[in-house]
């Protein structure tokens, strides 16, 4: 893949090389070559950053508006290409669900959480059937909704909302459980109830306090990494101090280890926090002394 596809100027993977004649890339690259990559795992942090900023110059962005509707969400076209043809620049919940879920491994919740809610209202509120998570959107410029009863978008909505904003990701086999959540940076508090796991979040000025609950049907060690909000940072499980491990990165964040147990209760209070707010900005580091 990077010896035939990789873009430099473009910072992105091409869509595809021709086999015959010149064998040129296809440099317009689509949002599933975005978000599989993004899957398998093959690319840096910087490079995954990198990406997610060919989706936002190169892809069409739809606002979504209405009465009721909060300002700056949108949903995205599948590609660039004209001219319109059936399922290749589609607007669909599939396509922007797993876009979004790119969004978040590439350490963007905000920008992935805009993408997310959009895509929801467009379907949920704004669409011909109250609720519904479907297939096409209203926006899409010939098809609308047509094939609304498709339930193209309901496994990889689940994965969003579980591995991307919540983060929780367990590895059974390892016998480990990663809660990376991907939060919006306005939020100070969430909840998931799983029927596996169950998972709170509570901020208050400077102290962060996740609760989990486990259910898995075998013992699993914890591993959780939240952003960081300060220079350091005082964390407790379950009451006692333990340390925590910097993870250096375009996004930094604390991980903490634990061992296996029925309920964590992880406390994290922040100190030298950067002046102006407790989160980087969307995309971006801090710089911490």
């Amino acid at each position: 893949m990077r010896e035939l596809l990789w873009m430099p100027d473009l910072r992105m993977f091409a869509e595809g090389k021709d086999w015959l004649g010149l064998q040129r890339v296809r440099p317009s690259a689509a949002v599933w070559s975005f978000y599989h990559t993004m899957d398998a795992g093959i690319v840096t942090p910087k490079e995954a950053s990198e990406m997610t900023r060919y989706i936002d110059r190169q892809i069409p962005h739809l606002p979504v508006r209405g009465p009721g509707v909060p300002d700056g969400l949108h949903t995205l076209a599948t590609t660039n290409w004209m001219p319109y043809s059936w399922s290749i620049n589609n607007v669909t919940m599939n396509e922007n669900a797993h876009t979004a879920l790119a969004y978040w491994q590439a350490g963007r919740p905000d920008a992935a959480f805009r993408i997310l809610k959009g895509s929801l209202l467009a379907a949920m509120f704004m669409g011909i059937s109250p609720g519904n998570v479907g297939s096409m959107s209203y926006l899409d410029v010939y098809r609308r909704e047509s094939p609304r009863d498709f339930a193209d978008g309901s496994g990889v909505l689940s994965r969003a909302i579980v591995e991307g904003l919540f983060g929780v990701r367990p590895d059974a086999l390892t016998g480990e459980l990663l809660i990376a959540p991907g939060f919006p940076s306005d939020w100070d508090h969430a909840r998931l109830r799983h029927p596996q796991v169950d998972l709170t979040y509570t901020r208050k000025e400077l102290s962060e306090t996740f609760t989990a609950k486990s259910r898995f049907n075998r013992p699993m060690n914890l591993r959780l990494q939240i952003p960081t909000a300060g220079a350091q940072a005082k964390v407790t499980v379950n009451g006692q101090v333990v340390e925590a491990k910097l993870l250096s990165g375009l996004q930094p964040r604390l991980e903490i280890v634990a061992a296996p147990a029925a309920k964590y209760e992880i406390s994290a209070t922040w100190s030298g926090v950067r002046p102006g707010g407790t989160r980087p900005p969307d995309g971006l580091a801090w710089r911490t002394s």
